[in-house]
Order: C-alpha cells, then structure tokens, then sequence
C-alpha cells in the first residue's frame, strides 16, 4: 500500500497552499471577528477559489474527480487555514449537481456555476430528526410534474446565502426523496443561527411552505436521465458504450445497497474526518513552532519532558485520523461494502482527535493560547464543531457497532 501522495497530488498540494496562505490566511480573522459572510462576500471568496481549479463548473468536476484523493488533500489543507471558508465551499457541492439537469436547470446555472458564483447547501437535519433521521418530517408529495414541500431544516450550512439545496424529504410513500432545489424557481424562507465555531460560516433554518419543486429536479431522475442520453454523457466526458457497465460497477450496485443516504453520508463523513486532520494539523504545527521559542526557566519549553509527551500524543492523533479519513474515502469511492463503517469510524475517531489536539495546544501555548490575538482558541472552536454535524460522535459508535456486529445488534433500532 502507497501512503505517499503522487507527484499530481504533491503539485495540486503545493500550488494550494501557496495560494492560501498568499490569498486566504489574511482574510481569516477580520472576516471571523466580524461573524457569518454576507452573500457577497461568500460569492468573493468562491471566486477566488476558481484560480486554483476549485470549483463546481464541469471543468472543475472532472480534474478534480478524476483522481478523488485530491478532493481530500483539498479538503484538508482548506480547514488546516480556515474552516469557515472550507465549509463554504466544500458544502457548496450541490451546485455541481446541475450538470445533470435539465436542459432549462442548466440554461439558468451553466454560465454563474462556471463562474464560481452559486452556492449550495444539504438541507438534511430536521429540529426533531438530528441523529434519528428516521424521524425526519419534511414531506414532498407529487402534486402533477412537481412536488410539494413542506417542512423545516435547522442546522444548515450556507442556508442564509445558498441558491440551491439537495433536500432530503419523504415523499407520499413515505419513502426519501432527493430533490435539488432552486431558489429562484422554488422560493424557501431561511433565517440565521449562530454558533460556537466557524464564525465566519452562515448557517441557517430553512423553511418550506407548499414550495413546488419540479418533478424533474428528483435527484434520481436527473441521474438516469443523464444516463439515458448518450449526447449528454458524451459532452460530460464519458462513453455511452460504457454505461451498462458503469451501471453494473460495484460503487453504483453497492450505492443502491446502501441507499443514496448512506452514501452521501458515507462521503460527508470521510470529509469530516480529514477535515479534521486539517485542524489538528495547524494546531499541532503552532505547538511546535511555539514550543521551540517559549522559554521558561532558562530553556525552551520543547526541552520539558511533559511538553515532549503531548506533542507525541498530538501527532500520533493527527496522523491517525489522516490515515483514518483517507481509508475511509477510497472506501466510499471505490464502493466497498464497509463504507459506512469506515466513514463512520474515522469521522468519529478524527473530530474528537482534532478537540484533543486543539487542548492540549492551547495548553502548551499557556495564557497567549486563550487570547482571541491568537489563532489556538479559534482551533478549538473549530474543531468542537465537528463532533456534531453529520451524526454525534456517540451516533458514529453506534453505528460502527453495528456494522461490525450485524443488523441484530444495531442499538438505535
């Protein structure tokens, strides 16, 4: 097994964090003192991010999906700088959904997706349906070619600023729909919440009220629409000769055994994971540097025994989850039947790591580490946010002890 990055990655990586740190890493704390990105400043900040290849126009998709790893490396460095930004746009990926629209849905997005000026959103989390989505109430019911849609997402990142939104709901078999929609065409109320990390994030609640969202905007329905027209698959880069065999690949028959939810948390999840080796990563870079050039007693505090022992623990953590979220990825990409398990056991295992690391730096830089001057309380703010989103770390044990032990065993039944 290859643990190294190839010289595509590496290059990818570099130019990255060249850009970074030239381009973001001055914004971080005004824009975080100050509090959630206004729609045109998140629009700025998607902008720049195009000049580095990061985007969600067609383009973009294909040299970033051609090899997934990228997609982590990007997903790590991004919150290694700045979480908030990272989530902005990482989350944004619903607008790439677009390329499998209709031909209308595409006349109205092609031009500002290329342009890195639509932002999306998951609107998956409920106020009563946080961990048990089960209990998930949002309805879409078909009423003629649209359904309508009724219900409230909370906890939703970019919600105030989003133009579109991948909604999960339950349709009038109660089964789960996917549906992306346009604000434009089917206008939602959203109002903002504010919370511990990420400040510079909007997040927000979602409301639906009898919101008609075209019968042709089911997620399901533009895929095997796309996959039914070989002029499309064509100009998205693909071979319709090939199509019964990507339908019969093991990531699609394993995505159907999954379920499209599991999937898509399966993905989320591994992101989560090395998103949080990101901020595990800065903190513990500080910790080094700071531990060279703080002196007490007459030496550098890197020479104190104890100081030595919890930048070991630190990196063994962050290089753990690193191991953990990227494992996790090839399984989800790759479809592995484990996928779930994997996603789950390193989302849970990286965010409380991450939490960990980012005490003991704050530890290690001693009273600078709780000052707002410096960047380590923003790390563990950061970081406390992760354990949450995407299922509870306490969920993701769960659901681990199912996936290990069978669905007799699974303890949220």
């Amino acid at each position: 097994m290859d643990f190294g990055f190839n010289e595509s990655q590496r290059m990818f990586r570099d130019n990255l964090r060249d850009f970074l740190e030239k381009e973001i890493e001055p914004l971080v704390e005004p824009q975080e003192k100050k509090g959630p990105m206004s729609k045109d400043e998140a629009i700025d900040l998607m902008r720049r991010f195009k000049k580095v290849g990061i985007g969600f126009d067609l383009e973009s998709l294909k040299d970033l999906g051609s090899d997934p790893f990228t997609i982590g490396v990007m997903v790590e460095e991004m919150f290694r700088v700045w979480p908030s930004a990272a989530a902005l746009v990482a989350l944004s990926f619903p607008a790439g959904l677009v390329v499998m629209g209709s031909e209308e849905m595409r006349k109205r997005w092609t031009e500002r997706v290329e342009n890195n000026e639509v932002i999306g959103c998951y609107a998956i989390t409920e106020p009563e349906a946080g961990s048990d989505n089960r209990a998930m109430r949002t309805s879409a019911i078909l009423d003629g070619d649209s359904y309508v849609v009724n219900g409230t997402k909370t906890w939703i990142s970019n919600a105030p600023v989003a133009d579109l939104c991948l909604l999960v709901a339950n349709d009038q078999n109660g089964e789960r729909v996917f549906l992306l929609v346009e604000k434009e065409v089917s206008p939602f109320d959203c109002s903002d919440l504010h919370k511990l990390g990420w400040r510079a994030a909007p997040t927000g609640e979602i409301y639906f009220d009898n919101c008609r969202v075209p019968r042709e905007n089911n997620l399901m329905t533009m895929i095997a629409s796309t996959m039914g027209d070989a002029d499309r698959i064509r100009e998205l880069g693909g071979d319709p000769a090939k199509v019964s065999d990507i339908q019969s690949s093991r990531f699609i028959s394993t995505a159907l055994n999954m379920g499209m939810e599991n999937i898509i948390f399966a993905f989320l999840r591994s992101g989560m994971a090395l998103s949080a080796a990101g901020i595990s990563q800065a903190a513990l870079d500080a910790s080094l540097k700071y531990a060279k050039e703080r002196v007490q007693f007459g030496r550098p505090i890197g020479k104190f025994q104890l100081i030595q022992e919890m930048l070991y623990n630190m990196t063994a953590l962050t290089e753990t989850s690193r191991l953990l979220g990227y494992k996790a990825l090839w399984a989800a990409i790759s479809g592995d039947p484990q996928a779930r398990m994997y996603s789950s056991l390193a989302k849970g295992y990286a965010c409380d790591a991450a939490v960990k690391v980012a005490y003991d730096a704050i530890q290690i830089h001693g009273g600078v580490g709780l000052s707002d001057e410096y960047p380590l309380e923003r790390y563990f703010r950061d970081a406390r946010m992760l354990t949450i989103p995407d299922g509870t770390s306490e969920i993701q044990k769960l659901i681990v002890g199912r996936e290990l032990l069978g669905k007799g065993f699974a303890a949220y039944a």
